[in-house]
């Protein structure tokens, strides 16, 4: 019969046979249109040679500096960048550095010049020796340093080819606030060999110059050294017109107003005007005035002038330096912005990001790429989640929820052990004990299994063997936990005494789990339950899914019916109905996901319907929300699609979960939509998660994607947990403060 292939291909609606390939249409959903990439590795080193890639394959400048300090390496960023070669991080012999040794053996030209920043106590001669022997002319390896960070950082502005008009000023005591300025130090006065082209065609004759201008360490305690005001002081001025101008990067508490004082009072070609400050309340909001500014980052020139202001975004830990350091090399290459973050998500960032979003609306192209610099360890993966959604969205995280894959890889096998490499098959179900345990209904392996502690365990359940396809076999058994067999488990619930309820579909039982591990059977005979749940008074209600009816268990077995009936039978098949009413006068279409809530009523995800229904404890149905009336040819099922609105107006697309909060609120996973839906107390629906495309996607609302999400269930915390059916994972919606 064409209606039973078309079951068959519904996997959420057949208790005999789960289908493999077949997905019906998708509902079309706008994607996230920016490119997330992460550079990084095992160590600050492992993570440098991950930035150094970046660079063409051969070099003919590397810069080197120790990687277990960050004076001289942000010093250096500005002459890294005039180099054209990548800031490599050494650590304190050539024996642990191989690294570094490595990338320079590979790709520095035989006759190119390697810089070394910083006196022997911070790179050792023994590395100028290692270097020699990798074949480097020992005349072009050139040491810059002087005696202590302040004046190893003139001397690399010494090396530095620049007017002596500009410079930046910050703390050499610090790292954050000198971060993002080493870009802008960087690349001031820089002009692509593209952009020059470009502007070129547009009527404005620039050329090309690789720009830069030196970083210069100030004491945060203290006056400025007599070197310092000696050395702005001698720069040679060949025009007898040089005016000299500081920007100073942090707030009193890091360059203090004595210093400036000093700096007004010594330096002699000082401009009028010449010393400004740029500081924030703390790192971050420092680091959002350097970035903030439209003259500093600007690349919609590119791509003919399509390109998008904000096109490449780097993002470094404002806690921790090494990645960043190498990183802002990178960054300058591409005059893009270094971006600090940290795992709490500043105020200060999110408001830049917003900015950022807002100058992108006004270029043509689209496609931000974020670079992460530092393993997950430095960078979170929701820290990166949180910047692409407020790139592609343009809102801010705050009281956003989040979701993110709480057990299962995403293979389909059977693996026990740690959340993220257990293994599911096509889970359907979801239960929580009294003490926060999760239980799965583990469906294509004919287990139960439980999630506790950060790790996936085997409850109850063996299989028989394969079939075919190379899939477990189900079996009826009862018995001790490591003997009985279940056949495609589905829905499941624990009452207060920890007894575990299973809807056994295709046994068409119900089987229980004592706390001892014994399984036996409650009821069978049933005709595919899908789902249960726990009364007031200790009663189990079930969907009887190819039955459409709901039915009501007693602790001994004795079940009656709740409501539903007065089906026709046609071809050897009981056809479902759409109708409110008492008892058996109601007619569901193939019911599956229940829920009791906090008024005493059932919720049935009346999943052929396309429509959420509530059941009284008396048996009076009536519907909450969905809607359409126009049937799938040769099923009686309706046909789905998607809106929110009023209940009365709203669209599912096959609903098969459904779970109820204390204060009434509905949650429905709308299986083909890929979606999380949320039903009002005042009865209107909307989204809480996913964007409609299947997929395995964490993130935000509208980042997310699921993949047939099946059931959901209230945590103990009052986060949604998610049975993605074919990512073979359970995923967890959290609330965000």
């Amino acid at each position: 019969m064409k209606r039973r292939s078309y079951i068959k291909a519904l996997s959420l609606l057949v208790s005999i046979f789960v289908s493999w390939g077949v997905q019906p249409s998708l509902v079309t959903a706008s994607q996230p249109s920016d490119h997330i990439e992460r550079l990084s590795g095992n160590s600050r080193f492992q993570t440098m040679v991950q930035i150094a890639s970046k660079f063409p394959g051969m070099v003919d400048n590397v810069v080197l500096t120790t990687g277990n300090n960050f004076p001289d390496a942000l010093a250096g960023v500005p002459l890294a960048h005039q180099k054209k070669g990548p800031l490599l991080l050494l650590d304190s012999t050539p024996e642990l550095s191989l690294e570094a040794l490595t990338y320079i053996n590979e790709h520095l030209n035989k006759k190119g010049n390697i810089y070394i920043l910083g006196g022997s106590v911070a790179v050792p001669d023994s590395f100028v020796t290692a270097l020699a022997n990798l074949g480097f002319n020992t005349e072009n390896i050139h040491r810059i340093a002087g005696n202590d960070r302040y004046e190893t950082a003139l001397a690399i502005a010494k090396e530095l080819k620049h007017s002596g008009s500009e410079f930046y000023l910050v703390q050499g005591d610090n790292f954050p606030d000198a971060l993002s300025a080493s870009v802008l130090a960087a690349t001031t006065g820089y002009i692509s060999v593209e952009k020059s082209n470009y502007l070129k065609t547009n009527g404005q004759t620039i050329p090309a110059t690789i720009g830069g201008i030196p970083l210069i360490l100030l004491p945060s305690k203290g006056p400025i050294p007599d070197s310092i005001i000696n050395y702005f002081n001698s720069i040679p001025d060949n025009t007898d017109a040089l005016k000299q101008s500081f920007h100073v990067i942090g707030g009193t508490a890091v360059i203090s107003e004595e210093s400036l004082n000093q700096l007004q009072s010594q330096v002699k070609r000082i401009a009028l005007d010449g010393v400004n400050r740029t500081s924030g309340d703390n790192r971050y909001g420092t680091m959002e005035k350097i970035n903030d500014l439209e003259t500093n980052f600007d690349s919609s020139w590119q791509n003919d002038g399509r390109g998008l202001p904000i096109s490449h975004i780097y993002l470094a830990s404002g806690e921790n330096f090494p990645d960043a350091l190498t990183g802002a090399v990178l960054a300058a290459q591409e005059q893009a912005p270094l971006v600090l973050v940290n795992d709490s998500m500043p105020q200060e960032t999110i408001d830049l990001l917003m900015r950022y979003w807002n100058r992108n609306q006004k270029g043509i192209d689209n496609g931000t790429t974020v670079t992460a610099l530092g393993g997950s360890s430095v960078i979170s993966d929701k820290t990166i989640t949180s910047v692409s959604y407020i790139l592609n969205y343009g809102q801010s995280i705050a009281n956003k929820p989040l979701v993110q894959t709480f057990a299962g890889s995403g293979n389909l096998g059977y693996i026990d052990g740690q959340n993220q490499v257990a293994e599911f098959a096509m889970p359907s179900g979801i239960a929580r004990g009294n003490d926060g345990t999760v239980y799965v209904s583990d469906t294509q392996n004919h287990r139960i299994r439980a999630i506790s502690g950060g790790s996936v365990l085997t409850v109850a359940g063996v299989a028989t063997g394969k079939d075919d396809y190379g899939m477990p076999v189900g079996g009826f058994l009862d018995g001790p936990a490591s003997q009985a067999m279940f056949n495609q488990p589905k829905g499941l619930v624990v009452d207060q005494d920890g007894t575990i309820f299973v809807a056994d579909s295709a046994n068409g039982a119900i089987r229980m789990i004592d706390k001892s591990g014994l399984v036996k059977t409650l009821v069978k005979g049933l005709n595919s339950p899908s789902d249960l749940v726990v009364g007031n008074e200790g009663e189990i209600y079930v969907t009887e899914t190819l039955n459409h009816r709901i039915l009501r268990v007693d602790k001994n077995g004795t079940w009656s019916v709740l409501a539903g009936g007065g089906y026709v039978t046609r071809q050897n098949w009981l056809f479902g109905g759409y109708a409110d009413g008492l008892g058996e006068k109601a007619q569901f279409n193939e019911p599956s996901g229940l829920a009791l809530g906090p008024n005493g009523y059932l919720y049935v995800a009346d999943t052929g319907n396309q429509r959420i229904r509530m059941v009284s404890s008396q048996g009076e149905v009536t519907t909450l929300a969905g809607s359409g009336t126009t049937p799938i040819v040769d099923t009686t099922y309706f046909k789905g699609g998607f809106q929110d609105g009023p209940g009365v107006t709203a669209k599912f697309n096959f609903p098969s979960g459904i779970a109820v909060s204390s204060d009434g609120t509905v949650y429905v996973a709308d299986t083909y939509n890929h979606r999380l839906r949320q039903i009002s107390k005042a009865g209107e629906v909307k989204t809480l998660a996913g964007n409609g495309v299947h997929g395995k996607q964490n993130g935000f609302p509208e980042q997310v994607q699921f993949d047939d999400p099946f059931a959901v269930k209230l945590n103990k915390e009052g986060n949604l947990l998610i049975v993605d059916q074919l990512n073979n994972s359970i995923r967890l919606l959290e609330w965000q403060p």
